[in-house]
């Protein structure tokens, strides 16, 4: 069939379904990149760049080449054989994703984040770009109809990518396994190609469409959980995982430990002990205490045993989950909060004595709250005197000094509080804020650790040199490439110090 104007109503509606899949398929694979290469570079700026800028080119590429090959060859033959090969290379992306994600950190973080999607994402992403121009050349019936009909197809391609994208993202990964969706990604392509098909060929198309089908569900098959992994969710675009190693467990997020416990039960994250005895020693007639970033609870067992009432938000009930059933994280459910950090401290200011901001996904941190207006917020929070205490990455660990995203952090506190004080601790970096002075009240705390009872003493921190800080705002809020250097090199370095137990647990799926 060559002449578009010969196309019978059943070959439009076919035509109008398979370009409605294509349009999803591309919004689910979007959204699948990030879950494919976002727990090993990170689910940032990068990544989000690297699969925008792929999805572009590719779709750019595939609109100008389908459109001079509809020229040519205008026919339902044409426009079914290239879905079915869109379809094998979604279906082939289990098999080279963890080869292509391995050999791109030779290109370092951002190098590797763009070679990953290009590799992975460009070919089916390029191919599904050519279905449009396919699409208008096979059925308008001629120039003065064209413009209505490329209307109409290109509605029904963008009603396809909405339902793609809300499908996807609401639905389908949070409660689907990647293979498993990228294999039905595969089945639908090769479903809209055998529905597309001349009927003379179907038989000829159908065959292949459903091998392809079971070769992407092949693939896609659940393999046994390795030793060591206790057990590996979601929660949007993270990826939250449990891992035993020698008598330790770890949650990790995107690859990144957030919570540690040792062989006793106690935490191993040595931040958190500096973190709790300087809150507890500058402010001892602390009563309650707001955590913002609940993690695995590190910091639940350390104030909750100094009898401070509790109460904590964050945003993943998953991660909420794992804190209950794998950390022992016992805080009562009414003073768990399942919700966005800035949001809960609007809504209830003047209420706590201290506010710990402790709020990370992956490397990432929750950059709305360490703007102006988020850290104004979390003031406000605050009783008369109260204590702000931030916990951010914001050292250059090569040369042990703070970096730009310290100094920024700093800059900025200092703009909303009268008092700051900064403090490294064990590669991170500590802030406590208050509009009183901050000052130890007693000479000691005890804590309990992971090697035994321990006393924390306040200690003078040296001063440093800081770089110049930039402010941070809602408008103008660079956290995440002020150190991309930084935590490029601190991912590196993580990925080669892992053991090979705990890396096979993080690369399961």
């Amino acid at each position: 069939m060559t002449a578009s104007a010969a196309l019978p109503l059943s070959a439009r509606l076919r035509l109008r379904a398979a370009i409605f899949i294509a349009g999803a398929c591309v919004m689910v694979l979007q959204v699948l990149g990030t879950r494919i290469i976002g727990p090993h570079y990170g689910v940032g700026l990068y990544v989000w760049t690297a699969l925008i800028a792929v999805t572009l080119v590719a779709l750019a590429l595939g609109y100008w080449l389908g459109g001079k090959l509809a020229d040519r060859c205008p026919s339902l033959t044409w426009f079914a054989g290239v879905l079915l090969v869109a379809a094998a290379t979604v279906g082939f992306i289990p098999l080279l994703r963890g080869f292509i994600i391995e050999f791109g950190w030779s290109l370092g973080l951002r190098g590797g984040a763009l070679l990953s999607a290009a590799v992975l994402f460009f070919p089916p992403l390029f191919l599904l770009g050519m279905i449009s121009p396919f699409a208008i050349r096979l059925e308008a019936p001629g120039v003065e109809a064209a413009g209505r009909s490329a209307g109409r197809l290109y509605a029904i391609s963008t009603a396809g990518s909405v339902f793609g994208a809300v499908s996807a993202g609401f639905y389908l990964v949070p409660h689907f396994r990647v293979p498993t969706l990228l294999a039905a990604t595969a089945g639908a392509l090769a479903l809209a190609a055998a529905l597309a098909a001349a009927p003379g060929l179907r038989k000829r198309v159908v065959l292949p469409a459903l091998v392809l089908t079971a070769v992407a569900l092949f693939l896609a098959r659940p393999r046994a959980m390795p030793e060591g992994l206790i057990v590996a969710r979601s929660f949007e675009n993270s990826d939250l995982r449990v891992v035993d190693y020698k008598n330790e467990r770890f949650l990790m997020v995107d690859q990144a430990p957030q919570s540690a416990l040792g062989a006793n039960k106690r935490p191993l994250d040595q931040y958190a002990y500096f973190l709790a005895s300087r809150a507890l020693l500058a402010r001892p007639e602390s009563k309650n205490a707001l955590i913002v970033g609940l993690g695995g609870g590190s910091l639940v067992s350390l104030l909750g045993e100094k009898g401070i009432e509790l109460e904590a938000v964050e945003l993943s009930p998953e991660v909420i989950d794992l804190a209950r059933g794998y950390f022992g994280m016992n805080i009562p459910e009414e003073k768990v909060h399942q919700e966005d950090g800035r949001v809960f401290l609007a809504r209830h200011p003047g209420r706590y004595d201290t506010v710990i901001l402790d709020a990370f996904s992956g490397d990432r941190m929750a950059m709305t709250l360490v703007s102006r207006e988020g850290l104004q917020t979390a003031k406000a929070s605050l009783v008369p005197g109260g204590l702000l205490v931030l916990n951010t990455w914001g050292i250059d660990t090569e040369r042990g000094k703070p970096n730009l995203v310290g100094a920024a952090i700093r800059a900025t506190l200092q703009d909303v509080f009268p008092h700051v004080l900064a403090v490294p601790a064990a590669g991170n970096l500590l802030f406590f804020a208050s509009d009183e002075p901050i000052a130890p009240q007693r000479d000691q705390v005890v804590l309990e650790t992971f090697d035994g009872t321990r006393d924390f003493a306040w200690a003078e921190v040296p001063p440093v040199e800081w770089p110049e800080g930039m402010l941070l705002t809602d408008d103008w809020n660079p956290a995440d490439t002020l150190d991309a250097a930084g935590v490029e090199q601190a991912r590196i370095r993580r990925r080669g110090d892992m053991p090979a137990e705990v890396r096979t647990a993080l690369a399961w799926e």
